[in-house]
C-alpha cells in the first residue's frame, strides 16, 4: 500500500475512533448526571473514558504489533499530564485569573499514580513483563477501586471538610441535576461508541504499521502520538469545556485526569502484560522501548511532583506544556 493510501486510511480510522470515544463520553456523561460523581465517577465513568485505550491496545496485542500496544500504552500518560494538562491550567488562569486548587482526597490518588509509576519502571528493568508482573498491576486496580469505594461513602461530596471548595460544592451538589437524562439514550450511546471502537481499531493499527514500514518512522513513536489523540480526545475536549465553565470545573477535569491515569498505569498496563501472556504463553518484551518508558514514567512523576502543593499555577502550567514537546524529542531520538 502507498504511504498516501496508507495515510488516509489512519486518518479515517482515527475519525472513527474519535467519534466512537466520544459517544461513549456521552454516555458516562449521562451517568454521571444520574447518579453523581463519587465512586460512580471515579470509577465507573473513569474506566468507560478509559475504554477506548483499553481495546486499542488489547486489538494491538492481538495483532502480534508489540511496540504499537505499548506505545498507546503510555502514550496516554504523557499526553494528558504534560499537553493536556498544561493546556487546563493555563486556560483557568487565562478564563478565571487564578490558579487551580485541588481537593486534599487527591493526595491518596497520587499516592496511586506514583506507586504504580515506580513498580512499571522496576519491571522493565528487566526487559520483559512477567505475568505476575501483570497480576499486580491489575492487583493496585483492585486495591485503587476498594479505596474509592470507602473514600465516597466518607466523603461523599468529593472534598475534604478542610478544603476550601468544599462548603461551595455543598451549595451547588445538584446545580447539574436537575434536567433527567434518558437511560436509554445513554445505553445506545455506549453500543455504539462501542462497536465502533472494535471495528475500528484493528484496521488503525495495520495502517500505523504501514506508515511505520513506508515512512520509518517507529511505530512505537506513531503510537505515542497519534493512538491517544483518538482515545484521549474526548477526555481532552470535555476537560477544557468544564474548565471554560467554571473554576469547579477545572478542578473537576484535573482530578479526571489523575483518575483515568491510575487505571491506565495499574488495570490496562496489567491486561495487556496478561493478555500478551494468555496468546504466547511468554513474557511481554520490554525490547528497545525501555527509554520510551523511562521518560513515560519521570514525566508522570514529575506530574505528581506539579500536584503536590495541591496548586496549579501558571508557571507549572508552562512547565509541563514544554515538557511534552521535550519528551517527544528525547522518544524520537533515542
Amino acid at each position: 500500500m502507498s504511504l498516501v493510501l496508507a495515510i488516509l486510511k489512519a486518518v479515517f480510522f482515527l475519525i472513527v475512533l474519535a467519534l466512537s470515544s466520544e459517544l461513549l463520553a456521552k454516555g458516562a456523561e449521562i451517568l454521571e448526571d444520574r447518579f453523581g460523581a463519587g465512586f460512580v465517577g471515579s470509577v465507573i465513568l473513569g474506566f468507560i473514558t478509559m475504554l477506548p485505550e483499553l481495546i486499542f491496545v488489547l486489538i494491538a496485542v492481538k495483532a502480534s504489533e508489540v511496540d504499537v500496544a505499548l506505545g498507546s500504552a503510555i502514550g496516554g500518560n504523557i499526553l494528558l499530564f504534560t499537553f493536556g494538562l498544561g493546556l487546563v491550567i493555563l486556560l483557568a488562569f487565562w478564563k478565571h485569573g487564578q490558579a487551580i486548587q485541588i481537593s486534599r482526597l487527591l493526595r491518596d490518588d497520587l499516592a496511586y499514580l506514583f506507586v504504580s509509576s515506580i513498580i512499571i519502571l522496576i519491571f522493565a528493568f528487566d526487559h520483559k513483563f512477567q505475568l505476575l508482573d501483570g497480576l499486580i498491576l491489575i492487583g493496585i486496580y483492585l486495591v485503587f477501586i476498594i479505596h474509592q469505594y470507602w473514600e465516597t461513602k466518607k466523603y461523599p461530596m468529593g472534598y475534604h471538610p478542610d478544603d476550601k471548595q468544599y462548603s461551595k460544592t455543598i451549595e451547588n451538589a445538584n446545580m447539574d441535576k436537575t434536567e433527567k437524562k434518558n437511560m436509554k439514550q445513554s445505553i445506545f450511546y455506549f453500543i455504539i461508541g462501542g462497536v465502533g471502537i472494535l471495528v475500528a481499531a484493528e484496521p488503525f493499527v495495520e495502517s500505523l504499521v504501514e506508515i511505520s514500514f513506508e515512512t520509518g518512522i517507529p511505530a512505537l513513536f506513531l503510537s505515542l502520538i497519534i493512538s491517544p489523540l483518538a482515545s484521549e480526545m474526548p477526555e481532552k475536549i470535555s476537560a477544557l469545556i468544564l474548565t471554560i465553565k467554571s473554576m469547579t470545573g477545572a478542578e473537576m477535569a484535573v482530578a479526571n485526569f489523575i483518575g483515568s491515569k491510575i487505571q491506565a498505569n495499574s488495570l490496562l498496563f496489567g491486561a495487556m502484560i496478561v493478555y500478551f501472556f494468555y496468546l504466547n504463553d511468554s513474557a511481554f518484551p520490554v525490547g528497545d522501548s525501555f527509554i520510551d518508558i523511562m521518560i513515560t514514567i519521570l514525566v508522570t512523576i514529575l506530574g505528581v511532583y506539579v500536584f503536590l502543593d495541591l496548586k496549579l499555577n501558571k508557571k507549572e502550567g508552562i512547565l509541563v506544556f514544554i515538557l511534552y514537546i521535550l519528551s517527544l524529542i528525547v522518544l524520537y531520538f533515542f
